[in-house]
C-alpha cells in the first residue's frame, strides 16, 4: 500500500471497512466534494480496484454504490498467501491432515503465549474486561486484521476487517475455531462469534459478554 497515494489509500481503507459507499459518502469523510470523491473513485474502478452499482433507495432514484474488488485485497496485509497454502498443503500430502491440525495447534499456542505477555504485564495486572479487549485489538491491529473495538450496553465488539490469513482460513477451519477458543481464554469471558468473513460476510466479528460467566483466565506455559 506504500506505494499508493494517500487520497487512495483512505478511500481503500474506508470500503474496506464500510463494505460501500457513494461518492458522497466518501468525499464527506476525506474532506472533497461529492464529485472529487467520484473522480478519485472512477479512476480506481478504471484500475480494477473497486466496482460500482446501483442500488434502489427507499425513494428516489437508485443510488450509486462503489465497493472493493477482489484485486483490491492485495493492498491490505496477507501475510501467509499462496506460500503458507503450499506449505500446509504438501504436509497434508506427505503426513497428513491430523499433522496439519498440529501445526495449526502451534501456531495458536505461538499466540496464546504472544497475547497472554501483553495482557497480563504490569500495566495490565489490574485491567478490566474493556481494557485488555481495547489492548487485544491493538495486538490484532498490529498483526494486520484491521481490529475495531466498539462498545454498545451489555458486551464488547471486536471488529475485524481484514483477514492475513484468509486463504488459509478458507481450507483450514480449524484455524477460526482455534483464534475463538483463544480469545475466550485469554479475556476470560464469553466470546460469540457474529460475523465472518469465511462465510462471505464483510467482516470478522467477535461479541464479549460484559456480564457473562467469567472463564478462568490462561496460565502461560513455559
Amino acid at each position: 500500500m506504500k506505494n499508493e497515494k494517500p487520497t487512495r489509500l483512505h478511500i481503500l481503507c474506508l470500503l474496506k471497512k464500510n463494505g460501500r459507499m457513494t461518492s458522497k459518502q466518501v468525499g464527506d469523510i476525506i474532506g472533497v466534494t461529492s464529485m472529487g470523491a467520484r473522480q478519485h473513485l472512477t479512476a480506481m474502478e478504471r484500475d480494477g480496484l473497486v466496482a460500482s452499482e446501483f442500488v434502489r433507495q427507499k425513494a428516489g432514484r437508485p443510488a450509486l454504490y462503489f465497493k472493493l474488488t477482489e484485486k483490491a485485497d492485495h493492498y491490505f496485509p496477507q501475510r501467509y498467501g499462496p506460500l503458507a497454502m503450499d506449505i500446509l498443503k504438501g504436509v497434508e500430502e506427505l503426513k497428513g491432515r491430523d499433522t496439519v491440525e498440529k501445526v495449526l495447534q502451534r501456531r495458536r499456542e505461538n499466540l496464546r503465549q504472544n497475547y497472554f505477555a501483553a495482557l497480563n504485564n504490569n500495566d495490565m495486572n489490574k485491567a478490566d474486561l474493556k481494557e485488555k479487549v481495547k489492548k487485544l485489538a491493538e495486538m490484532r491491529d498490529d498483526d494486520g486484521y484491521m481490529t475495531e473495538m466498539e462498545e454498545d450496553e451489555d458486551a464488547l465488539l471486536l471488529r475485524e476487517h481484514n483477514c492475513p490469513i484468509h486463504a488459509v482460513a478458507k481450507e483450514y477451519h480449524e484455524v477460526c475455531q482455534h483464534e475463538l477458543d483463544l480469545f475466550e481464554e485469554i479475556l476470560g469471558a464469553p466470546v460469540e462469534r457474529v460475523e465472518h468473513m469465511v462465510k462471505g460476510e464483510r467482516s470478522c466479528v467477535y461479541k464479549i459478554a460484559k456480564n457473562g460467566v467469567e472463564k478462568k483466565t490462561a496460565k502461560s506455559k513455559k
